[in-house]
C-alpha cells in the first residue's frame, strides 16, 4: 500500500510540474490558427518578429530588390467554418496580406488571422523561402517578376512545404503592392472605414434583436425555415430565395462576393419574422431590410458569443398583415462571410 501511495505522490508531483511550466507549453516558433479579433494589431505585431534560424542561419539584414508590402484578394469561397487544425497556406477566400523586408517574408490571412514567418534571400529573379515553421527543415524556390505595381511569383520548386498549398497559394494570382499613405491603395493595404452600427427604432413595426440561437430560445419560434431550400424545401407559404453564388454549406447560406443576399417572403399572417445568423468569430458586416426598409446594420459576430459560436436573431413584429419581405445583405466592405443558418416565424404574439 505504501508503494502504491508513494507511486500516486510521484505522478502528482510530475503532472504538477508540467501544469506549472513557466510560458506556453507548444512550440512558440510556430504561428497559431485562430481567429483574430482585431487583425491590425496581429499585422502590426508580426511585423515585430523575427523568423528562427532551423537549419540555415538568417540572413543578412539588407534591403531586397522587391522590399515592401503586398495584398490580394481571393475571390473564392473564404474559411467560414471552423478547425483546430487547420490547412496551412490554404489559398481561401478573402485579403491575404504579404511584407519582403530585409531578408524576412511574412504573410498573413485577415479573415482567420492565420500568419506565418519565414526568411528569403534573392538571387537576379530568383526567390528562395527558408525557415518557414510550417516547413522548417525545407526551401522554396521562385521566380519572382515586378511590374506595374504588382508581384507575381512563379514557382520553381517548392512541393513541398504545407503539402504543396503555399507553392499554391503564392502562385495563385498577382500580389498588389501597397503605396505610400498619400497614395492609392488596393484592398486590404489599410483598415476599411467601418460604417456605424444601426437599429433602427423610429419604425411602424418594432425590431428586436436577441443573442443566440433562436431554436433553443425559451420561446423559439413556431416555425423555423433553413436558409439553403436546395436541401430542405420550405413549408407552403414561405419562400426562400437567395443569390445563386451564395455558398451551399449544409442547411446554411454563407453570403460571400457577388452571393451577398438571402431573403425570405410570405403572405401569411405571422405575427412577427426573423433572420438567424449564426458562423464562426470571422463572419462580417450584414444589413438587414424589412419591406425594403433598413432596420439593423451591424457586425454581426459582435452581436453574441459562446463556445466560439456568433451571431443572434433579429426579429420584426407589430407590422401590418399583407405581403412581407425579410432580407439580409452582406456588406463586403470587411471580405468577410456571413453565415445564414434560417429564417423564424411565429403565429401568436
Amino acid at each position: 500500500m505504501k508503494k502504491a501511495y508513494r507511486f500516486l505522490f510521484i505522478i502528482c508531483v510530475f503532472l504538477s510540474a508540467c501544469l506549472n511550466v513557466d510560458g506556453p507549453l507548444s512550440d512558440p516558433t510556430l504561428p497559431t490558427d485562430e481567429v483574430n479579433q482585431d487583425s491590425v494589431s496581429r499585422w502590426e505585431a508580426l511585423k515585430a518578429e523575427t523568423p528562427h534560424a532551423y537549419l540555415t542561419p538568417l540572413p543578412v539584414s539588407e534591403p531586397g530588390p522587391f522590399d515592401g508590402t503586398y495584398v490580394k484578394v481571393d475571390q473564392s469561397p473564404p474559411q467560414y467554418w471552423k478547425c483546430l487544425r487547420c490547412a496551412d497556406y490554404r489559398p481561401v477566400g478573402g485579403i491575404w496580406k504579404m511584407s519582403f523586408d530585409r531578408g524576412i517574408m511574412r504573410i498573413f490571412y485577415e479573415v482567420t488571422g492565420w500568419f506565418s514567418i519565414a526568411s528569403y534571400s534573392t538571387k537576379e529573379d530568383s526567390l528562395t523561402l527558408f525557415n518557414d515553421p510550417f516547413c522548417p527543415f525545407d526551401t522554396g524556390r521562385y521566380k519572382w517578376v515586378l511590374q506595374d505595381d504588382q508581384l507575381n511569383l512563379y514557382p520553381k520548386n517548392d512541393s513541398v512545404c504545407a503539402f504543396r498549398l503555399r507553392e499554391e497559394n503564392l502562385s495563385k494570382q498577382s500580389w498588389q503592392a501597397c503605396s505610400e499613405p498619400t497614395g492609392n491603395q488596393p484592398p486590404g493595404c489599410k483598415e476599411p472605414e467601418t460604417p456605424q452600427f444601426v437599429i433602427l427604432t423610429d419604425l411602424p413595426f418594432e425590431v428586436k434583436v436577441y443573442g443566440g440561437d433562436s431554436r433553443f430560445f425559451e420561446d423559439p419560434p413556431d416555425v423555423y425555415v433553413a436558409a439553403n431550400t436546395a436541401n430542405r424545401l420550405p413549408p407552403g407559404g414561405i419562400e426562400i430565395e437567395f443569390h445563386e453564388e451564395s455558398v451551399d454549406y449544409g442547411l446554411h447560406r454563407v453570403l460571400w462576393w457577388n452571393g451577398d443576399w438571402i431573403e425570405a417572403r410570405t403572405d401569411l399572417p405571422f405575427s412577427s419574422m426573423g433572420v438567424q445568423i449564426m458562423g464562426e468569430a470571422q463572419i462580417g458586416w450584414a444589413t438587414v431590410l424589412f419591406d425594403d426598409m433598413l432596420v439593423w446594420q451591424g457586425d454581426t459576430a459582435d452581436i453574441w458569443e459562446k463556445y466560439g459560436r456568433h451571431g443572434g436573431y433579429v426579429e420584426i413584429s407589430g407590422y401590418q398583415p399583407g405581403h412581407h419581405t425579410l432580407r439580409v445583405e452582406a456588406q463586403g466592405f470587411d471580405f468577410r462571410p456571413v453565415t445564414i443558418a434560417g429564417f423564424g416565424f411565429r403565429t401568436k404574439e
